[in-house]
């Protein structure tokens, strides 16, 4: 049986409402109720043609910061990859959500550490090696730490009122797995180090 999963950063509760905060402060266009998982029925309508996709607020409870996006897992990579992060060693570490950007690849308007702490920057190239020692393929690409807060993020989307300044400690990363359901993702936590 194969599981969609990421390694991350789950932010302590208090960060998370504190982003929402933020969010629903800085971002008025992006109605709060965006923010709750989106009825069945809901989520089958259609933008419709020409005209751009609304924006979405990630749900309160999705928000975290991605170290590692390990995709499709077998049985057998599963198992590796729970051997290999066992031996990922990493201080506890503080870190300030203090600027935003907006990818427009993926569509997204992010919350960032304007400066990323060295030590998540190392957990992140050991959460990656540990992948890859895992026989698990992992992107090359530069590591950039962030929270995602909207998708669906078009060039149309005024720039937030102001940026945040959200503190966050961390003293153990998890595994999620991504759970796709007629009410939406979830990321629930499969472990933890």
């Amino acid at each position: 049986m194969n599981m969609r999963c990421f390694v991350g950063l789950d932010l302590p509760v208090q960060t998370k409402l504190a982003l929402a905060d933020w969010r629903q402060r800085a971002l008025p266009e992006v109605s709060s109720r965006d923010a709750l998982p989106m009825p069945a029925a809901k989520a089958k309508i259609k933008a419709r043609p020409n005209q751009p996709a609304r924006p979405v607020a990630v749900p309160t409870a999705n928000l975290h910061i991605t170290l590692g996006f390990l995709g499709q897992i077998n049985h057998r990579q599963h198992e590796a990859v729970m051997a290999t992060l066992s031996e990922v060693q990493q201080e506890p570490f503080a870190l300030t959500l203090d600027t935003t950007g907006v990818w427009s690849g993926p569509k997204i308007l992010f919350c960032a550490p304007e400066t990323p702490p060295a030590p998540l920057i190392d957990l992140a190239r050991q959460v990656r090696k540990a992948a890859r020692l895992a026989g698990i393929e992992m992107e090359s690409r530069e590591y950039r730490p962030h929270v995602t807060m909207i998708r669906k993020a078009s060039a149309t989307l005024p720039p937030p009122l102001f940026t945040p300044q959200i503190e966050a400690t961390f003293n153990q990363f998890p595994l999620f797995e991504s759970v796709s359901s007629p009410q939406g993702v979830s990321y629930p936590i499969r472990h933890s180090w």
